[in-house]
């Protein structure tokens, strides 16, 4: 694990945790985010299309027609909303644990659970505009950038149209949070105290795996209805948009797109947490 920085900074974190954690999880999202941006790339694109293509169909057909850059499109936009929505999201979660009394060794996983989905939930509300340009650009045909998207936006729906979708939005954020923060706090726990692990890297790379594979699984039908949602020429609401989805594909095309979804999101959380551990043990900040 990396050296702890200068004691100053390390002063400086201790004395003001909230904007720390603020930072330092943006700057681990954010590190996800480039990471993992052509897997989102191929996600999105199997969740939208008319017929159902393997992950790496998907992807030879967006290399084909579009070129490798296709995989990065919306990676600006992305980046932004990692470090927004990424930082409130995970940043909110550890005071919001504080104030729900679930740090305390009997309060139980339920605690935990409300904490994510309502930091989770409170992030995805506010940073709703980055995650449907980011979408938009990832589904656009040919090339657009931000301030085209924008535009594209403002004149068909109006400035509300950048909280098109904000419901399931939401919903996503809750479960992602929740599966995201809730489960690695959980493992943890068992594989330290209950396993005996040591609080190490290793450790964090096994904990955050079980958490991504969990995260995948709750997030993928909100996710599919969420996308659908952003990108529909169509005004629909969420549910009618999950009715269409049931109706054409049955329930298993509410998991449209699962294998692309933790192709990302295993790694993602990975990165997440394992940069995350590093960057507070630097500045002299206590574990997760």
């Amino acid at each position: 694990m990396a050296e702890p920085t200068s004691p100053e900074l390390q002063r400086w974190a201790r004395d003001h945790p909230a904007i720390m954690g603020f930072a330092l999880s943006g700057a681990s999202v954010s590190t996800g985010v480039v990471l993992t941006n052509w897997v989102d790339v191929i996600k999105v694109r199997q969740q939208t299309a008319a017929t159902s293509r393997n992950i790496f169909a998907t992807g030879f057909n967006v290399v084909r027609q579009e070129g490798v850059l296709a995989l990065y499109r919306g990676c600006t936009a992305a980046v932004v909303r990692g470090v927004l929505y990424g930082g409130t999201r995970i940043g909110l979660y550890g005071p919001v644990k504080q104030a729900l009394g679930a740090e305390a060794p009997e309060s139980g996983v339920g605690r935990k659970i409300a904490a994510g989905m309502l930091s989770g939930s409170f992030a995805a509300a506010v940073c709703n505009p980055t995650d449907l340009v980011k979408t938009r650009m990832q589904t656009a045909g040919k090339r657009k950038g931000v301030l085209r998207i924008v535009r594209d936006v403002v004149e068909t729906d109006g400035w509300r149209g950048f909280w098109r979708g904000t419901t399931p939005s939401m919903a996503r954020a809750a479960l992602l949070t929740a599966g995201q923060c809730a489960t690695y706090d959980e493992v943890k726990l068992l594989f330290t105290r209950t396993l005996g692990w040591e609080d190490s890297v290793a450790t964090h790379f096994a904990v955050s795996g079980v958490s991504g594979l969990v995260t995948t699984t709750l997030i993928c039908p909100v996710d599919m209805i969420k996308t659908n949602t952003f990108v529909g020429h169509e005004r629909k609401l969420p549910y009618q948009v999950a009715r269409e989805i049931l109706r054409e594909h049955g329930p298993r095309g509410l998991f449209r797109g699962w294998t692309a979804q933790w192709a990302r999101q295993g790694p993602m959380t990975t990165v997440i947490f394992v940069t995350l551990e590093g960057l507070r043990h630097m500045c002299g900040l206590d574990q997760l």
